[in-house]
């Protein structure tokens, strides 16, 4: 799906963009995200109820607007935006989540919140809908040898691309809908108002 100048508008007014093709998609859906802010939670909510995805991978900084690294005492506030997350895209406790920590998250705390989910210290791998997700927080971190699907968030580089027959799907630049029996994916805008939470780490670098 080809993104339209007005698709970040719409989120700021009324949340994430559906597109009437992807809504009619009867496909095991998987959904991929990362660097998500707590102020798009309730968007991701939405999206979730909408869609019912049979899987959903974080590939990191699960509360990108509590940079840890840079500010461990904000511990409790970032296990408070943890909880929340969890509400906004889970009703089953979790066990349907993969996750992969990045440099701003606390693994214990992640752990803590999410003992159903699969949990990932910066990169792994998982089988789901008969494909092999190669997994990283950040492109460099892929592993190798690479797979069909490779997910990694992070930083803006390395966009959603393929590469002999390797698919690399950036979960910073959008959100991504894949449905591997199908052989289709869905890039799905975020709000624009996203990148206000993420300001601090691009400011940085981080």
């Amino acid at each position: 799906m080809r993104q339209k100048w007005w698709m970040p508008l719409y989120g700021i007014l009324f949340g994430i963009y559906v597109p009437r093709e992807l809504r009619e998609e009867e496909g095991e859906m998987i959904l991929h995200l990362s660097d998500t802010p707590s102020t798009v939670y309730g968007a991701l909510g939405r999206l979730v109820r909408t869609l019912s995805p049979r899987w959903i991978i974080h590939t990191g900084d699960l509360a990108d607007d509590v940079k840890l690294e840079l500010t461990p005492r904000e511990l409790p506030r970032y296990r408070g935006k943890l909880r929340e997350l969890k509400k906004a895209l889970s009703d089953n406790g979790g066990r349907n989540l993969v996750l992969v920590t990045g440099n701003h998250d606390h693994q214990p705390t992640v752990r803590e919140t999410f003992p159903e989910s699969l949990i990932f210290s910066d990169r792994g791998r998982v089988e789901l809908c008969g494909e092999v997700f190669n997994l990283s927080h950040d492109r460099d971190g892929l592993g190798r040898p690479l797979q069909k699907y490779n997910l990694f968030g992070h930083a803006p580089a390395g966009e959603r691309g393929q590469v002999e027959g390797s698919i690399f799907l950036n979960g910073l630049s959008a959100i991504h809908v894949i449905i591997p029996a199908l052989d289709k994916i869905f890039s799905l805008p975020y709000p624009g108002y996203v990148d206000d939470g993420r300001l601090v780490r691009r400011r940085r670098g981080l």
